[in-house]
């Protein structure tokens, strides 16, 4: 979608106001944001450095710039524009899909309640206005910090599974939370999937504090390092794959039946595939199969006859957004090889 010169800038005369009304907090702190902004479009400050700052609504990027970076890579950041979004919903057409996607002010639904579609700016997927702004406009979080920038909210449920169940529990991840032995800690969303950091939340504050990464990493290999414990060995004619869920707090994979997980191994022989076999975690009952998902504490074997053939074997485990996707376009979360003598 793209905006008209016009609409760039009335926004870019809202960042100049907002500028204007935090000025008396640092003068020459923001002259070399107005620098940076006019010159440079980048931003030489904190973990940043030479990246892009991403246009967002409500201008949040003007102070809040590792955040909006963070969140630009984020799949939060995508919700409306993947791939696989377009594939599973019929190319954005299956209502009961979309406000999720690109929601509304969720503080307006209220928490653990389907949000509504947004008319505006849907491409920008789930963005910091959808989770942070009220109907006042006013911005909410844990702390509710003071700022002449906008009016804040300190509000106890901010970050909480509650908040994140907003979406999250349509198809089944809170529920399959409330199993595990994290259902007593009412923020451990966060805790997994926003790390705390410490360093300076605008840029004008005067000190570093700790905060939390807004990159809301999931189906990644970082996470799946910490989540899923991987053992490989060859027994007799087999080669066995044993998976452990140790850290996660919920299935894997979770959410909509076209999320899968699958375990990939290939036996390469003089450089050449000699075999091939693929196991995929999904929920399939609604196809008329049974859910193959790793529950959380499970431990599971996948045993690969090897035929009697020699070679290298690669294990991989993929991740599909969208179960049809091709392997290419899965997102390789662990790899390794083992010698088959």
């Amino acid at each position: 979608m793209t905006r008209s010169s016009e609409a760039q800038n009335h926004e870019e005369e809202g960042d100049a106001k907002m500028l204007g009304r935090l000025w008396k907090w640092s003068a020459a702190a923001l002259g070399c944001v107005v620098l940076a902004l006019v010159l440079t479009s980048t931003a030489p400050l904190g973990q940043e450095k030479q990246e892009k700052i991403p246009r967002v609504r409500g201008r949040c990027q003007v102070c809040h710039r590792d955040e909006a970076i963070e969140w630009a890579k984020s799949g939060h950041a995508k919700a409306w524009t993947s791939e696989a979004f377009a594939l599973t919903t019929n190319n954005r057409n299956q209502k009961e899909c979309l406000s999720c996607h690109a929601p509304d002010k969720i503080l307006v639904t209220g928490f653990g309640k389907e949000p509504k579609l947004r008319s505006e700016m849907v491409e920008l997927g789930v963005d910091c206005v959808a989770c942070h702004q009220d109907a006042n406009d006013a911005q909410h979080g844990k702390v509710g910090r003071v700022t002449d920038a906008h009016p804040t909210v300190k509000n106890e449920k901010f970050a909480s599974v509650e908040m994140c169940a907003s979406c999250h529990a349509k198809f089944g991840t809170v529920d399959e939370w409330k199993q595990t032995k994290w259902a007593s800690d009412p923020e451990s969303c966060t805790h997994c999937h926003m790390p705390k950091i410490t360093r300076k939340i605008a840029i004008t504050s005067q000190k570093e504090e700790e905060t939390r990464v807004h990159t809301f990493l999931g189906a990644h290999p970082e996470m799946f390092k910490k989540g899923v414990k991987v053992e490989t060995n060859v027994d007799g004619g087999n080669l066995v794959v044993k998976l452990t869920s140790v850290e996660v707090g919920h299935n894997f994979p979770t959410g909509i039946d076209h999320v899968v997980a699958i375990v990939d191994v290939r036996l390469l022989s003089d450089g050449q595939e000699a075999l091939k076999h693929q196991t995929m975690l999904a929920d399939d009952r609604a196809r008329g199969g049974s859910d193959t998902r790793l529950k959380p504490g499970e431990t599971r074997e996948i045993v690969v006859p090897l035929q009697g053939k020699k070679g290298e074997a690669v294990i991989r485990i993929l991740h599909k957004s969208a179960r049809d996707l091709p392997d290419e376009k899965a997102t390789l979360l662990f790899e390794t090889k083992v010698a088959v003598q």
